[in-house]
Order: structure tokens, then C-alpha cells, then sequence
């Protein structure tokens, strides 16, 4: 807007951008707008809504939920400034130039490290971890808003460095002084600035007037936001607002100037600087204009830093990513000192050597998959042989062999890593053996329902009880991982006959302590009835919020003993903290101990049933039946006509191979060259042939009959797990194919030509499922019935 005719109006309008967001959240809007003295409007981005800005240069970001930008006042350029933050509500610059930011949901105030990502709901970071904090403390809200920095002498010295946020939940300006450790500013508690028993006050902006006053925004409402009644509630007042005006009595004056500030001279040789505020400058300039030289004096830089300067150490990495990004030939050397600095940023450099820094590093599991996108074929090998040793826990294997699977499917590769595809293999053979000879533990995880992604948590670890004793306790806090108390999961036992009395003991909490107990932790003793999928919980013990076992004792009702029942250990907790809960010494459960627990199969499969399509056909047909049934499909491609026709031939065929007789030494040579012609193409037996199908080791097993119909009608068979999928596609076209295994954005196929194709999500529009195989209806009766017979006679070695 702009007033081109001086008379207080508006008389020049002009769109620059939009529509921003706005569908999802009324009230997390693009808000803050904010001046910077470089001559860039800096703005948030609030939460859930999702924003294509787009410049006149060309330039476009796409924001969603929380973010922080930037833009020319003509539209001329956009760019991010930081990303995350879940609902950030106000900006303000200190004389530095640095930039604060108001929150109201992950921490109260951050100060803003360009290229920066915080914290936000279920984003990650950007591989050196989020930004560093300001602030421990929350001020008693999630709706902070507005936000002013004093430092310029507007209400006198003493009031320097002096930090004020509106809180509109609860009527307060707060209030924080800010110490500076280093470069890094730290906020220490106040006194609230303003307090109001007008439950109307709603302070949302502050601003300091070059008046040297705080004017402060109240958007005077009874009702706070949009969650509380809907938008047409007539409780909302649509009227009124109002301006504050406060001042310092008797010390109101215009504020200092802020201080000149142009591009450093020469920002390598500013890394050496005895102001911490210099180098941290000029550690950024490099960071945004990365120079050859500047690699080595940023190490030494970050190596000679203070500890409490986490800040200008979080610049430091992020210049030293930059400089690693922009000239990937940089050798990182073999100095330990500087291999040690440089391990922090490795997760987030796409270079082999990065890579190859991370499969060396004690933490390793941590990066599995940025080592599986980005390392040399040696280094992955290495690592996948070190990690598929049979010696290390299953679970843990299963999670890492997922992980590295995730880093290959970003990578772009569509076929399997050899090494992944055995190591995949020797599991799903233990899992099968252990299946069959039941021999999986007293207890099953499953997913949690409100959570069904989590990594597992169950773990054992040694506890105190109550009684003096320490006792191996079953628990859910998997201590050394990353986020181990926001994991959720259930434990359920095996069954047992309910005897008069079970006891147990029971150690963990129900959130933190000052608040109230939840009911997200819990021990059940449960039993199904004769409705299918519905659970009878009969008894329930909650955790004593304490990492002291205490002992839990139950009189079962007359009317449940001698029933079936099983115990169930639930964690739902999705806490930082206080958030887990561990079970021991177990008494009246039919032998059952908390020694034993495995995976449900669902949960075990989930990590290598991608790689199914490529097993051996004998272990395929094992496994298959571990995998819950998938969703029904459409009609098959047969009428009642070609069917009966089909069945026909596959009874002659049958009929004619049992007359054939026993095979000869050049039956079975010319067996093999029948393969090799009509089926090596896409199978392998033996190492030898292609992977664009299953594996056909062991395949003899299946007996002639079987063999006959998976040639001449392969759909007769197939497991509902391999049926085609049917995808339509964005653009109006269709593909049919198999679905070998989706990640993140993509969807990895086999079409019908035998080709693995990388889809986006995006370009699919709709699927249907198809009971139909990758090979052609017609592909057995392109064979002779000679060749036929000496086909199924070679076959039938493979045992």
C-alpha cells in the first residue's frame, strides 16, 4: 500500500503474493511483517498451513506450518530465513541485527540463525540438529505472541538487553532479562512487565516507537483463538481493539542510532577476531558465500570456541556444511582433532566422504540411512556384512536393515544391494524356523493404535523393587537411543489359565511429576470374547511414577478363573520424559517370564517385505503366509470361457508329463537351455538369471502339478501379496505393475515389461488391485510340450 498523493490515504494497492495458506488454520497465518535494515521484509509463517510464494525473479519457496522468510518490499525476491518453529507469532531485531522470535509452541523466544532449523511437530532436523535454544523456562502458555528487544537506550541503560513477549492466554506481558554468553544470548526469568485481571486483554504485537515508547496490540476478546467455539460464535466481538501507549516515566527518549553495518572486509580473517559477535558475522558471511580458503579457518574456529557459545558453534557448523557442500573435492585430512569436529556435520553433507566419515563413527547406527544414500559400494558393503552378524539382536537388525534400505530407495536404487538381499534372506529363515517350531518368547509387541509408526521400546534392564531386591525389569525405556521415552508400543504375553491370584511387580511413570497422572502407562490383564477383534480388559495396575518396582497383587473374580487370559503391558506415552513403564517377577501366570518377547510378525516383515519380489520362490512361499491378508480385488482378467480352457490344458499337461517318464542326462540339458531361453530373462536358480521376478531356488519343491499351473496360469496361484497393482496416474495414463515397496515420497514399481520404475506420489492419482501376476497369461503356452517336459523335469532338481 502507498499514500502517492499525501493526503493519509492509501491510494496504490498492489498484490504481491498470494494466496498464502489459509484452508487448514484461520489463525496460523503469515503475520510479523517486519523491516530489516538490509532492506528485506522478514515475516512468519504460522502453523499448518501450507504457502507457494513466488517472486518476480522467479525465485519460489513452499512453507508449511511454521517457518521464518524474507522478501523485497517490490515482490522483486523471496527466500526461507529459518525453518520450523510450530506456530512462531512475532519478530523483532536487536542493534546487532539479530534476529528474535516469538513462539507458541516449541520454546517461548528463539534467536534466529539464518539457515537454521528448530524444532516443530514430527520434522526432522537438517542433519546437524536443531538450532540452539535461548530459553528453558515457558512462561505458563503455548500462546505467546508479539514480541521487543531493548537494547538502545530507549528506556535508559539499565533497561538494556531487556526482552518483552505478549501472552495472550494469560493476560501478561512477560518479561526476560538476556545475558549474553559469548555470541549466545540466554534468557533469565523476570517479573511479568504487565499483568491484567481484564480477561479481555490480549496483548498479540509489541513495537518500540522511535518515540522511545512500547506500544502493545490487544486484540480484546473474550475468545483467544480458533479452537474454542467455531468462527460464527456470536461470544466473538468483531469491533473493538485496542492500542497501548507505555512509557518510562520521566526516561522516555528517542532511542540510540542503530549502529552502521556493512560486509565485512575480509570475514576469514574475521574468524579470528576477539568480539565473539565478529566472528559469528563472519562465520555467516562464509556460510552464505562459501570460499576455498575458508574451510581450514573455520575448523579452527569451531575447535577453539567456549563452550557456552552454542550459537556462534551452531553458525561454525553450518559454515563449514556450506563450504563442504559447495566444493565436495574438500579432503577432510586425518587429523583426529579435526576428524572429531567434523563427525557433528557429516550427517548433514551429501558426500561419499561424509559418508564414509559416519560408517567409521562409534554413533553409526544414528546415520544409517544418510551412509546408505551417500557412501562408496565398499563402504556400504562393509557396513551391511558388520551389521547383518546373526550375533546381534533381531530387532535391532530389522531397524537397521530398514534404515539402510530408506538411505538405498533416496539413493535411486531400484534393485536391492546383494549383501541387504542375504542378510534380508538369513532373517526371514530364522523368523520361518521359529515360527514353526514356536519357539518366538512369552510375549509379542504390537503397535500402538494412536502411534502405529514408533520404534518398538521394549528393552531389558536391571531396577530396584521396594522390597530391597534388584530384579531384571521388562521396560519400555531403550536407554542410549535417540527420542527412547516418545516411543509407544504394547506388550501382550501368551496365553494361560487364570488362576485366584496374579501378582507382579511394576516400576515407571504417568508423565512428569508436577503434573496430573495419565492413563497412557498401564498393565492389563485381558481376555478375547466371542466377538471377533474385541478385547475384555478385567483388570488394569498403572505404574507407581517412580523407578522403584512396587509389587502389584490381583484376586481374579470366581467368574474368570479357569478362563484364558493373557497380560498386556501398554505404553502410550509420547512424553520426552517420565513416559515409560517396566514390568518384573511375575507370579500366577502359568511359567510365563518377562526373559523372552519377539516382534509380531507383522512388525518383524514390515522392514523386508520390499525385498520380497526377490527371494528364493521356496522361502517366498513360506513367508507369505506370516503377512496379514491385503485389500480385495477387482475381477480377474479371465472370463468362465478362457478359464475352463485354461484348467483343460493344465489337466492334459498334467496328464501327458506323468507319461514322460523318467528324464534323461540330454532331458535335462535341454531343460536347462528351456530356461535359459524362456525364463532366465527375469528368474534366477542358482545365482544365474535375472531379478526381475522371484527367485526360483527350491522351486522343485512345489511339485509338477503346482509347476504346471505357475507356467501356463500363473494368476491360479498367486499370492494376494504379489497381485499387480493398477495406478492411474496424474497425466491420464495408467500403469500396471507390481508394488515392490513405497518410501517417503515414492513408489518403487514393476511393470509389466519387467522395468522397476520410481514414481512420485504425486503423479498418482488413484490404484486398484489387481489378482493378476507380472508373467504373461500366455507365456507357458509358448513352450512346446516337449520342451515342456524337460523344462519341469530340470526344475524338479531344484529342491
Amino acid at each position: 500500500f502507498a499514500d502517492t498523493t499525501g493526503d493519509g490515504k492509501a491510494d496504490l494497492r498492489e498484490v504481491l503474493f498470494g494466496p498464502l495458506g489459509y484452508e487448514k488454520d484461520t489463525h496460523g497465518m503469515c503475520s510479523s511483517f517486519r523491516l530489516g535494515r538490509d532492506g528485506w521484509v522478514y515475516a512468519t509463517h504460522g502453523f499448518n498451513n501450507t504457502s507457494t510464494i513466488r517472486a518476480k525473479d522467479g525465485s519460489t519457496i513452499e512453507l508449511h506450518s511454521g517457518n521464518v522468510f524474507r522478501f523485497r518490499p517490490d515482490g522483486s525476491r523471496v527466500e526461507v530465513f529459518t525453518r520450523g518453529q510450530v506456530n512462531p507469532f512475532g519478530l523483532c531485531f536487536d542493534r546487532r541485527g539479530n534476529l528474535y522470535s516469538a513462539d507458541c509452541h516449541s520454546a517461548p523466544v528463539y534467536q534466529l540463525l539464518r539457515g537454521a532449523v528448530y524444532p516443530s511437530f514430527g520434522k526432522p532436523h537438517d542433519g546437524l540438529g536443531f538450532a540452539p535454544k535461548m530459553i528453558e523456562h515457558t512462561h505458563g502458555s503455548t500462546g505467546i505472541c508479539g514480541i521487543t528487544f531493548i537494547d538502545r537506550n530507549q528506556w535508559g541503560s539499565d533497561w538494556n538487553n531487556h526482552l518483552l513477549i505478549g501472552n495472550p492466554v494469560t493476560s501478561k506481558i512477560n518479561h526476560d532479562r538476556i545475558e549474553f554468553r559469548g555470541s549466545s544470548p540466554v534468557a533469565i526469568e523476570q517479573p511479568d512487565f504487565v499483568t491484567s485481571d481484564d480477561p479481555w486483554f490480549r496483548p498479540v504485537d509489541l513495537c518500540h516507537g522511535d518515540d522511545g515508547a512500547l506500544y502493545v496490540a490487544d486484540f480484546y476478546n473474550r475468545i483467544i483463538g480458533h479452537y474454542e467455539v467455531p468462527l460464527d460464535h456470536p461470544g466473538r466481538d468483531r469491533e473493538r481493539g485496542r492500542i497501548w501507549r507505555i512509557v518510562r516515566s520521566g526516561k522516555t527518549s528517542a532511542p540510540s542510532p542503530i549502529p552502521p553495518r556493512g560486509a565485512l572486509a575480509d570475514p576469514v580473517a574475521a574468524l579470528g577476531d576477539e568480539d565473539p559477535f565478529v566472528r559469528r558475522r563472519a562465520a555467516s558471511e562464509l556460510q552464505m558465500e562459501p570460499r576455498a580458503e575458508g574451510f581450514q579457518p573455520l575448523l579452527e574456529a569451531l575447535a577453539a570456541i567456549p563452550g557456552p557459545d552454542t550459537h556462534l558453534g551452531h553458525v561454525l557448523r553450518m559454515a563449514v556444511r556450506s563450504h563442504l557442500t559447495a566444493f565436495p573435492e574438500t579432503e577432510f585430512g586425518s587429523d583426529p582433532a579435526m576428524l572429531q569436529l567434523l563427525r557433528p556435520i557429516a550427517p548433514a553433507i551429501p558426500t561419499e566422504e561424509a559418508a564414509a566419515l559416519l560408517a567409521g563413527s562409534p554413533d553409526r547406527i544414528k546415520h544409517l540411512e544418510h551412509i546408505a544414500r551417500y557412501a562408496d559400494a565398499a563402504t556400504l558393503t562393509d557396513l551391511i556384512t558388520e551389521l547383518g552378524d546373526d550375533r546381534l539382536d533381531r530387532s535391532e537388525q530389522l531397524r537397521n536393515l530398514d534404515a539402510i534400505q530408506a538411505g538405498l530407495d533416496e539413493r535411486g536404487w531400484l534393485e536391492p544391494h546383494p549383501a541387504l538381499l542375504q542378510w534380508a534372506q538369513r532373517i526371514t529363515r530364522e523368523i520361518v524356523e521359529e515360527r514353526a517350531a514356536q519357539t518366538h518368547g512369552d510375549w509379542v509387541e504390537l503397535p500402538h493404535p494412536e502411534n502405529p509408526n514408533s520404534q518398538p521400546p521394549w528393552t531389558h534392564q536391571p531396577r530396584r523393587c521396594a522390597d530391597g531386591k534388584d530384579a531384571t525389569v521388562l521396560s519400555s525405556l531403550r536407554i542410549g537411543e535417540a527420542q527412547v521415552e516418545q516411543r509407544t508400543g504394547i506388550l501382550r504375553s501368551k496365553s494361560f489359565v487364570a488362576p485366584e491370584t496374579v501378582s507382579f511387580w511394576i516400576a515407571g511413570h504417568r508423565g512428569r511429576p508436577e503434573q496430573a497422572a495419565h492413563d497412557k502407562n498401564h498393565v492389563s490383564l485381558i481376555r478375547f470374547s466371542l466377538i471377533p477383534s474385541h478385547v475384555e480388559e478385567i483388570e488394569r495396575a498403572y505404574p507407581p511414577r517412580s523407578d522403584v518396582a512396587q509389587k502389584i497383587t490381583w484376586e481374579l473374580p470366581a467368574a474368570v478363573v479357569g478362563q484364558r487370559v493373557c497380560l498386556q503391558i501398554t505404553d502410550g506415552d509420547t512424553g520426552d520424559a517420565y513416559a515409560w513403564l517396566g514390568l518384573t517377577r511375575l507370579e500366577g501366570t502359568g511359567g510365563i517370564s518377562t526373559d523372552h518377547f519377539s516382534r509380531s510378525d507383522e512388525l518383524e516383515l514390515s522392514s523386508i517385505r520390499g525385498l520380497l519380489p526377490f527371494f528364493p520362490i521356496s522361502l517366498r512361499d513360506q513367508i507369505g503366509a506370516l503377512f496379514p491378508p491385503v485389500a480385495s480385488p477387482v475381477a480377474p482378467r479371465y472370463t468362465q470361457e478362457e478359464r475352463q480352457a485354461l484348467d483343460a490344458l493344465v489337466a492334459a499337461r498334467v496328464e501327458s508329463y506323468a507319461a514322460f517318464g523318467e528324464a534323461t542326462e540330454a532331458d535335462l540339458e535341454r531343460g536347462a537351455q528351456v530356461f535359459g531361453q524362456h525364463c532366465a530373462a527375469c528368474h534366477q536358480i542358482g545365482g544365474k538369471g535375472g531379478l526381475l521376478g522371484p527367485q526360483l531356488d527350491g522351486i522343485g519343491s512345489r511339485g509338477s502339478e503346482r509347476l504346471l499351473q505357475d507356467i501356463l496360469d500363473p494368476d491360479r496361484n498367486i499370492d494376494s501379496h504379489f497381485y499387480l497393482t493398477q495406478l492411474k496416474l496424474a497425466d491420464g495414463g495408467e500403469l500396471g505393475g507390481f508394488v515392490l515397496r513405497e518410501s517417503g515420497e515414492s513408489v518403487h514399481v514393476r511393470d509389466l515389461s519387467g522395468r522397476t520404475r520410481r514414481l512420485k506420489k504425486s503423479e498418482i492419482s488413484g490404484r486398484s488391485t489387481l489378482p493378476r501376476s507380472l508373467m504373461p497369461g500366455n507365456f507357458g503356452q509358448a513352450i512346446s510340450e516337449p520342451d515342456l517336459h524337460k523344462l519341469l523335469a530340470w526344475l524338479a532338481k531344484e529342491r
